[in-house]
């Protein structure tokens, strides 16, 4: 009698996602909600908690990189625990840490604790979002998976958007605390859910001899209709790797690849905390009010969001061209915004440009990043591109903080921002097509 067969790569890369896959992605995707909502936080009370605290312009760059800097170590170091012990506990443990910094930097009583507070609350953002992508990434069809990782980002900047909607009104009247209130309230209530209903990667468990009855058990989940008993032999199309390290990210003709995704990264991320932090300030110099100056920044995120359309671009063209038009159009776009002063339109329609452009390019990155990696150095490939872009993201704040001391208007500061936005589309070009290695089929026992 034959053995029967289940390829897990033929189960997943189905055309049509199945309701299992689309649970896994919608959780990721409110995962990322309240990432955003934390991680976009501090940009939008900086002026307030400048006018309370009488902080310098150097005490509020370094506020803005104190989360930057947790989010940086987040993606080097515990985003890669992932390849080694699973997603799950990862995103779950993550959620829960910068749900309850959250809450507790609303008590700060002095800026050195609300930036410690602020930099444990990057570290839980850091780990998550590259385990995100890559959980997405694993449970999509290979021909839709930068489509559904761009999808899924969104839900990053529908937390950023509704951020600021919650910051317009309520930090004027209850402080800037209010907004920490429930950047950690929400993902504390949204614990339970992922505990229950958030399962490991399968793509991750195949890759474990000893997860068999784990597999058996998501297949079934994935597709009721599959006989999985005690002889069925289950393949999956992958490498298989004892261990993973960022070493893994250089071999294989992977050095390429990976130096111009943290190019990418790099400028990318720098940019686009430059926005996040200083936006909200620039558009109070040019003497809008606190309210009007936080919906303008919120703009960015909604012109983000329609920046979706760079991961069906990359599925459908291919990085370079998806990379460089996106990082072009936010070239463009950042040049206006100096341009456009007081014209509440221009300055209105510039930002949403560059959030089309920036996060746009940014969640296509991301996409590219999944994709440029096998399952077993997944969460670090990416958790390293993203670590590497927080070096960027910590330099753009904080060298605006400087210059700002130093007399330096924000627009011109925001003229300067060109100069990295060309830089990643340049590095776009240069990636060229993306190379899909032999994969092996490994049998689970």
């Amino acid at each position: 009698m034959a053995t029967a067969i289940v390829n897990i790569t033929d189960i997943l890369d189905e055309p049509k996602l199945r309701p299992f896959q689309k649970l896994v992605i919608a959780l990721c995707t409110l995962i990322v909600f309240v990432e955003g909502m934390n991680a976009q936080s501090a940009g939008y009370i900086g002026p307030e908690l400048r006018e309370a605290w009488k902080l310098s312009p150097s005490e509020l760059g370094l506020f803005f990189s104190s989360g930057l800097i947790g989010l940086m170590f987040g993606g080097i170091f515990v985003a890669p625990l992932a390849d080694r012990i699973g997603r799950r506990p990862i995103l779950i443990n993550c959620v829960a840490l910068f749900g309850i910094c959250s809450i507790v930097s609303a008590a700060s009583t002095g800026i050195a604790m609300l930036d410690i507070l602020r930099f444990l609350t990057g570290l839980g953002i850091g780990g998550a979002m590259p385990n995100a992508i890559a959980m997405t990434a694993e449970y999509s069809p290979a021909r839709r998976r930068s489509a559904m990782v761009a999808v899924m980002m969104t839900g990053f900047i529908l937390g950023s958007v509704f951020a600021g909607m919650v910051a317009a009104p309520l930090v004027p009247i209850w402080g800037w605390q209010s907004l920490f209130v429930i950047g950690g309230v929400l993902p504390l209530l949204f614990l339970p859910v992922l505990f229950v209903s958030l399962p490991e990667s399968i793509r991750f468990l195949s890759l474990r001899e000893t997860a068999r009855p784990d597999v058996a058990k998501l297949i079934r989940r994935i597709d009721p209709s599959m006989d999985v008993d005690a002889n069925t032999r289950i393949v999956i199309e992958e490498h298989s790797a004892s261990g993973a390290s960022v070493v893994a990210l250089f071999r294989e003709g992977r050095t390429r690849s990976t130096v111009l995704l943290w190019i990418i990264f790099f400028m990318s991320l720098l940019n686009l905390y430059l926005f996040a932090s200083w936006l909200t300030t620039h558009a109070r110099e040019a003497g809008l009010s606190a309210g009007t100056a936080i919906l303008v920044n919120t703009m960015f995120q909604v012109g983000g969001m329609f920046g979706a359309v760079f991961g069906w671009m990359l599925d459908k063209s291919g990085p370079a061209r998806t990379i460089f038009t996106a990082y072009v159009i936010a070239a463009a776009a950042i040049a206006c915004i100096s341009f456009a002063g007081t014209d509440l339109v221009i300055l209105t329609f510039a930002v949403f440009m560059a959030g089309f452009g920036i996060i746009g390019g940014q969640n296509g990155a991301n996409a590219l990043a999944a994709l440029s990696y096998p399952t077993h150095i997944r969460s670090t490939g990416v958790g390293w591109a993203i670590g590497i872009g927080r070096v960027g993201s910590i330099i753009g704040p904080t060298l605006a903080g400087v210059l700002v001391q130093m007399g330096v208007s924000t627009g011109n500061i925001f003229y300067m921002a060109v100069i990295p936005a060309l830089a990643a589309a340049l590095a776009g070009a240069a990636f060229g097509g993306l190379k899909q290695r032999p994969a092996l089929k490994q049998g689970v026992a």
